[in-house]
């Protein structure tokens, strides 16, 4: 009975400690991760929802240009109420009425249509914006795509050359026990491999940091990169600065900021514009003879004013939205000024990236050809230690700046799709 009671907390344990593991992250592509992001991101969900909300903003706004319907009721009850004739209280009495009515607030000087056009361009510019922050955002989750991609590359890199630092290790203690060489050389090459070991440990920390970044964009999604070869990657953009300025959601906002500063110019003008209120009433039922409408009577009314003066609030109003328009014009001078700045920072950034990638792999080769002329020399007791040390240092740094290569090739490559707005199409005209 023992015996099975320690069986069954055992079993308890060991299923506990497996249900508290952490999930597996998800392996995704780029493609995947991507729509994650678009579907998941908070930030970007809340941006949507604002523009969703606004939508509904519009509307309303607009509510007050229509037609309004309205059933009104009355009733009302006097004591004490007193009959000249009879010259006596004739006890209490009431009132009461029931009515309908059609009211319109008529547009004479065209200012429904100026604001109606003023909230379609706010809707649209803050539709542009969304899109921006849409490409923004995914600009940055592919960047750090790359950037998680290229830090697990760092590992297996690093793990690689711990490896060969424990192979040259025990080449040279064995070398030291056939007492070939001094037991310096047995502690410069255990150094080595610690100092290996940490870069491991630093490379694997920076992989799981770059995966919880990409956790916070993915809305709390735990996932990494897809297991893939490392290709360096091609131009695959055609970037020009006025196809750009085509397509850039933060001109076309800037754009539509300035057509409505425009309208609302046009609307502060209309301040003085005279107003044409009309209605239609009727009487459904009233016990009132001195009502008007008396029941089942129509009531047709016309209401209108002009504006003689409003202290200057009309002239001091387009004044204001003058020099909003021109505040407007000059911030949509320096968005397309940035957009010029941004193809071509990122197509430099491009050409370095290609250059120094091509450099970098060409000392690769050199370097791991010398590498292994030294570590077979060092092997036969034909090489110094000093001279395979120097050999493997150099071919750590010139391996892990070449993988430092490929990651800004890959980093200029978003950078050139940010600057095209190549994550979220321009909005349809």
């Amino acid at each position: 009975m023992g015996k099975r009671l320690k069986a069954t907390i055992l079993a308890s344990a060991v299923l506990a400690w497996v249900v508290s593991l952490p999930a597996a992250a998800a392996e995704m592509s780029l493609d995947e991760f991507l729509l994650s992001v678009r579907e998941s991101n908070p930030v970007l969900q809340a941006s949507f929802r604002r523009l969703e909300a606004f939508s509904h903003t519009v509307r309303s706004s607009v509510a007050v240009q229509r037609p309004s319907l309205g059933v009104r009721g009355n009733t009302t009850w006097l004591s004490d109420t007193y009959s000249s004739q009879a010259g006596r209280n004739t006890g209490s009495r009431g009132n009461y009425s029931l009515s309908a009515a059609i009211t319109h607030r008529f547009d004479v000087s065209g200012v429904y249509g100026a604001q109606e056009r003023q909230l379609l361009l706010q809707y649209n510019g803050l539709a542009s914006d969304h899109l921006a922050l849409v490409n923004n955002t995914l600009a940055a989750a592919e960047s750090l795509y790359w950037q998680s991609f290229i830090a697990r590359q760092n590992i297996f890199l690093q793990r690689g050359i711990l490896n060969q630092r424990k192979e040259d290790l025990r080449i040279t203690e064995e070398k030291f026990r056939q007492q070939l060489i001094p037991r310096l050389d047995v502690v410069r090459a255990q150094a080595k491999v610690e100092e290996a070991e940490s870069l491991v440990v630093e490379a694997e920390s920076a992989y799981r940091n770059t995966l919880a970044q990409m956790a916070t964009l993915a809305g709390g999604t735990d996932l990494e990169p897809k297991e893939e070869s490392l290709l360096v990657p091609a131009l695959s953009v055609q970037a020009g600065i006025e196809k750009a300025m085509d397509r850039r959601n933060d001109v076309r906002s800037a754009e539509t900021a300035l057509e409505r500063a425009r309208v609302l110019k046009t609307l502060a003008a209309k301040g003085m514009a005279p107003t044409v209120e009309g209605s239609v009433g009727y009487m459904l039922l009233t016990d009132n003879d001195n009502s008007s409408p008396i029941e089942k009577e129509f009531l047709l009314s016309l209401n209108v004013s002009i504006p003689v003066y409003d202290g200057g609030k009309t002239k001091e109003d387009v004044a204001d939205k003058a020099k909003t328009v021109e505040a407007t014009e000059r911030t949509l001078e320096s968005r397309k000024n940035q957009v010029r700045e941004d193809v071509v920072k990122a197509l430099n950034q491009w050409e370095k990236a290609v250059a120094v990638e091509s450099s970098k792999r060409k000392q690769v080769a050199r370097s791991d050809e010398e590498l292994n002329i030294t570590q077979l020399m060092y092997k036969e007791g034909m090489g110094a230690q000093i001279d395979l040390l120097n050999a493997q240092v150099d071919n750590q740094k010139v391996k892990t700046e070449h993988l430092a290569a490929i990651k800004e090739m890959y980093l200029a490559l978003v950078s050139l799709k940010q600057a095209m707005s190549e994550y979220e199409p321009a909005p349809a005209e």
